[in-house]
């Protein structure tokens, strides 16, 4: 795990959203903020199949402006630049973290771009 936080460790397993994608048809959503939590709950009411969103309880930053759009299957591009090496994806903690690790990471000249899936 990547931060025990307000979950505590017996939340620190993804095979939730393992068994969720196993099942066909099915929709996992992994909302990385306030707003893209709201998103998934508009997203999730108008899809039709089974919907799954997996929420955590930290006390997270707003990284999405409100006026944001997201699609199902489409990866969102938190930060990019022309001078990117690596890619990095993640959601909720893992992405606040690669926001974090992207920052130091810039400190000695390494570029990565950061990407959320919701």
């Amino acid at each position: 795990g990547v931060s025990i936080g307000e979950d505590g460790p017996s939340q620190m397993a993804l095979e939730d959203l393992a068994m969720f994608r196993a099942i066909p048809t099915a929709t996992v959503f992994y909302p990385s903020d306030a707003v893209s939590a709201e998103r998934a709950v508009e997203i999730a009411a108008n899809t039709k199949g089974i919907c799954f969103i997996r929420t955590s309880r930290p006390n997270v930053p707003v990284i999405y402006g409100n006026d944001e759009e997201f699609t199902i299957g489409k990866a969102k591009i938190v930060r990019q630049s022309n001078s990117d090496q690596v890619t990095v994806i993640g959601a909720c903690v893992t992405l606040l973290e690669a926001m974090k690790a992207a920052d130091k990471l810039a400190e000695s000249n390494i570029n990565i771009d950061r990407k959320s899936v919701v």
